[in-house]
């Protein structure tokens, strides 16, 4: 889980764009965030990385700009939330989709590739179901920022090396996704 002092510092980095952009409604913002992350996924599919690393991380200011200008407009709503949640996930399967096209004739990129789709998946779900439950579940490390800088990062060191930071990121979601069963299934027997 990200600290919350961490947050509260990349909110206040955010306040000048954010006022910039609060013209544009949040749900255009979460629009734009995505068709970018497609443009990122361009590159990872062509091998070039580096600069779908560099579009991903705008891609990402732009997932994060859509929330800071509906607090800071008033204009948030369960809706927005929703949709920018949803949004969230084609993103997240349009980033990985690219890079699965790259690796596709390697075998074992091409699995973790997979098992890196259905981890970030995981974890969304198993939140978004103990919540329905009446637990909120935020726990664990690979909420979707960490993901993407994770991404990001790993993004620099060329397809050969993000192989390494692909296996990470697999362990990282989808042991967050068993530890959130956990936590939940603890709570839960808690409660009866």
């Amino acid at each position: 889980m990200i600290p919350e002092s961490l947050k509260t510092k990349v909110r206040e980095l955010l306040l000048p764009l954010a006022k910039l952009f609060s013209k544009v409604h949040p749900n255009l913002l979460t629009f734009i965030g995505f068709l970018i992350t497609g443009v990122a996924s361009f590159f990872y599919a062509r091998g070039i990385f580096w600069l779908g690393g560099i579009i991903l991380l705008v891609g990402g200011l732009f997932d994060t700009l859509d929330g800071e200008v509906a607090k800071l407009t008033g204009r948030e709503s369960k809706f927005g939330a929703f949709l920018d949640s949803c949004i969230d996930r084609y993103s997240d399967f349009v980033i990985l989709f690219g890079m699965f096209l790259w690796y596709m004739p390697l075998r074992v990129p091409t699995i973790l590739v997979l098992l890196a789709m259905f981890g970030s998946y995981i974890i969304s779900y198993t939140r978004a179901r103990a919540e329905s439950l009446g637990c909120e579940c935020k726990v664990g490390l690979g909420e979707r920022a960490f993901r993407i800088v994770l991404l990001v990062v790993g993004s620099f060191f060329g397809p050969k090396i993000f192989i390494g930071f692909l296996l990470l990121f697999v362990i990282i979601t989808n042991g967050t996704g068993i530890y959130r069963m956990l936590w939940v299934w603890r709570k839960l027997k808690m409660k009866s």
